[in-house]
């Protein structure tokens, strides 16, 4: 993702937002994992090249038994921006599955927490000891599924959306220059798609020593699905679009697979002008 470094609102009683200052397509999977004995999560992830990019400096994991699912979209050259994702959603995850042993009664916003500071400390490390990676960093989305709740983890543009039959809304909020400008009303949303600062980010991993995380927790219910995905998917297709996918090839299948290809075809449809990374996570009843 070339970016250069610096909503549809969800109802504030079901969403608890927290701070701390601390042209193929690939690896398409679909798993289950018990949450509870009355709910599972169907899930399936692909990333894809796009039609206009060389390289794709998206990077996903998914860990379904452990309810664990990471994206991150990178910037910076010399293959610093592939380099950034990759090595953060391998540490994030690691961390993760690592913590929840060491200290099963953490809670799971700190573990999320926690591995994304380690993540941003180890590609910042390494831009320091190699130049040739100087100004790298990444965008992250962590979803953490535990017992009924949902705590995702936030950092740069990249989104997670909340899914119902006929209905979907963006629950994180963009750390985008865009934004800001539209919060400020300095532009409209039609005009936000076409704004020359729509690459600018204001808060990645990896491109400075800290980074601040936000953090959203949600209790989970059957017939509801969670979307992960860089900007790829949401600067070429429009929230009503996806849905529609949604509606017609992501309930009551075995697999999402389909879905994810359907929305990942549709980017590329609409212009492919960068990676499109999609994971999708459905909460099932069993």
């Amino acid at each position: 993702m070339p970016l250069s470094l610096v909503h549809i609102t969800i109802p504030s009683s079901i969403i608890i937002p927290y701070s701390s200052d601390v042209k193929e397509l690939v690896d398409t999977s679909a798993h289950f994992v018990s949450l509870l004995k009355q709910m599972k999560i169907v899930s399936a992830g692909a990333t894809n090249i796009g039609r206009k990019r060389k390289g794709n400096q998206d990077s996903f994991l998914m860990e379904p038994a452990n309810g664990l699912f990471v994206v991150a979209d990178g910037m910076g050259g010399h293959a610093g921006g592939e380099f950034a994702s990759r090595i953060t959603v391998e540490t994030i995850i690691q961390s993760i599955l690592n913590d929840k042993k060491s200290g099963p009664n953490l809670e799971p916003q700190d573990l999320v927490i926690g591995a994304i500071h380690r993540a941003n400390s180890a590609v910042f490390s390494r831009a320091e000891q190699d130049k040739t990676l100087s100004g790298m960093g990444t965008t992250v989305l962590t979803m953490l599924f535990q017992a009924t709740k949902l705590v995702v983890g936030h950092v740069g543009d990249s989104r997670v959306y909340i899914a119902k039959k006929g209905e979907i809304w963006q629950l994180t909020k963009d750390h985008s220059l865009v934004n800001e400008k539209l919060r400020a009303g300095l532009i409209t949303r039609e005009q936000l798609r076409k704004d020359k600062s729509r690459n600018v980010i204001t808060r990645s991993v990896g491109f400075e020593s800290s980074v601040l995380v936000d953090v959203y927790q949600k209790e989970v219910n059957p017939g509801e699905i969670y979307l992960a995905c860089s900007d790829g998917l949401s600067g070429m297709v429009e929230d009503e679009e996806i849905l529609r996918i949604l509606d017609e090839f992501a309930w009551d299948t075995a697999t999402l697979d389909i879905a994810v290809n359907k929305l990942i075809e549709r980017a590329n449809a609409n212009g492919g002008d960068d990676n499109v990374t999609v994971v999708l996570a459905r909460a099932d009843k069993n």
